[in-house]
C-alpha cells in the first residue's frame, strides 16, 4: 500500500498471530524495514510484488530493532537475494547477547544469517535518498527510528503506536529511556505520515502531533 512518496506500508492485522507492519522505502536502492516472521514473508513478498516491486531487488534490509518478529524473515532475503540485514550497533551489541534468546523464548531456531551492516545515528545518505536515523531506546537498548524528511514519513519500530508505546519489561527494555525517545521524536518536523512496528499508521500532521500528546500525557 502506496502511503507517500516512494513508500509502501504493509500492516499485518491478524487477531490470530504475532508479526510486525514491514516498510518499504522504492528507488534504485530499496530498503525493507522489518520483514517480519519467516511464515508470512510468502504473503509479503506476494504484496510488494503486486504493488510492482520485484522482491529480488531489495538489497538492504534494516531493523528497527532485533526481536523475531520484525527480523526473523531477514534471513530468507540474504540467502535467497543476497541482501544485507541491517541494525544499529548498539542494538547489533545486544542482538549478539541477550538477544538472541528471544529465538529460543519464542520456540524459534537460532538465525543462520548474520548482521552485515550498522547504521549508526545521523544520516544515511543513499544514491537516490536521506534518511535521519536517530537512535531510541526503550524498548530495546539500540532501537531505531526512521524519518525521510523530503516525504514527511517517521518508521517508528516498536517505540511508539497509535495512542501507544513500546513495552519495556523484556530484556533490554527501559520506561525512562522509552519517554525520553519519544518526547524527542515528538519534536522533528516534517512528519505527516507514523507507520508504526504495529497497530495502523497515522496519517496527517496534526494527527500525527496528537498522538504524541497523547501519548505522553497517558505515559
Amino acid at each position: 500500500m502506496l502511503v507517500a512518496q516512494s513508500v509502501y506500508y504493509y500492516p499485518f492485522t491478524s487477531a490470530f498471530q504475532n508479526n510486525c507492519n514491514s516498510v518499504l522505502l522504492d528507488g534504485p536502492e530499496k530498503i525493507l524495514i522489518d520483514p517480519g516472521h519467516k511464515f508470512n514473508w510468502p504473503k509479503l513478498s506476494q504484496m510488494i510484488a503486486k504493488d510492482g516491486i520485484d522482491p529480488s531487488s531489495i538489497k538492504l534490509v534494516l531493523y528497527t530493532h532485533c526481536h523475531p518478529d520484525h527480523m526473523e524473515a531477514g534471513e530468507i532475503l540474504e540467502t535467497d537475494y543476497g541482501a544485507v540485514q541491517a541494525m544499529s550497533p548498539e542494538e547489533k551489541v545486544f542482538y549478539d547477547g541477550p538477544g538472541l534468546s528471544f529465538f529460543s523464548w519464542m520456540g524459534l531456531d537460532i538465525p543462520k544469517g548474520h548482521i552485515g551492516r550498522t547504521v549508526a545515528e545521523g544520516r544515511l545518505e543513499l544514491s537516490d535518498k536521506v534518511l535521519d536515523i536517530y537512535l531510541t531506546p526503550g524498548h530495546s537498548p539500540g532501537s531505531i527510528c526512521l524519518h525521510w524528511p523530503e516525504v514527511g514519513v517517521l518508521v517508528t519500530g516498536d517505540l511508539v503506536f497509535a495512542r501507544g508505546w513500546g513495552r519495556t519489561d523484556f530484556e533490554g527494555g527501559d520506561s525512562k529511556a522509552i519517554v525520553e525517545s519519544i518526547t524527542r521524536m515528538s519534536k522533528l518536523a516534517d512528519v505527516s505520515t507514523l507507520l508504526c512496528g504495529h497497530g495502523p499508521a497515522v496519517m496527517g500532521e496534526t494527527r500525527v502531533a496528537d498522538n504524541f500528546r497523547h501519548v505522553l500525557a497517558m505515559l
